[in-house]
């Protein structure tokens, strides 16, 4: 059964910034697995490919928050929500603190499973986020 559903667009040039601005939102809105995976796969000097990277995950996110019903709302933060990777490139969602117990509480304290779809354009960028029960 599907418990949420939700969707969000960016638009890349608003995160055409300078390289210390992205690295600074980074650190701020991103956990530590989300950096570091970042940093694995793009050269610091390809600031393109960063501002898109950047988007891309800051979408996934607000996707995943929408489909909890709260958005970033009641202790909801971006570092909450978790956007990884599997080995196959697979974008996973991990949830942490206030966004696992509201996963919880939407699901009636049930096993349920996160879904996350995204893509990626040169000026937009675009994610769908379902919660189901497992």
């Amino acid at each position: 059964m599907i418990l949420g559903l939700g969707c969000d667009i960016v638009q890349v040039s608003r995160f055409a910034k300078k390289q210390e601005f992205l690295l600074r939102f980074m650190k701020k809105y991103f956990t530590d697995n989300e950096i570091n995976e970042l940093e694995n796969k793009i050269k610091q000097e390809d600031l393109n490919l960063l501002t898109l990277a950047v988007a891309t995950r800051f979408a996934a996110k607000e996707a995943v928050s929408k489909a909890l019903g709260s958005g970033f709302q009641k202790g909801i933060t971006l570092k909450d929500v978790e956007i990884v990777h599997n080995k196959l490139g697979k974008p996973e969602v991990n949830l942490y603190n206030n966004a696992l117990a509201r996963a919880y509480y939407i699901s009636d304290n049930q096993d349920f499973k996160m879904h996350i779809t995204i893509s990626n354009e040169r000026e937009y960028v675009n994610a769908v986020a379902v919660i189901e029960c497992a």
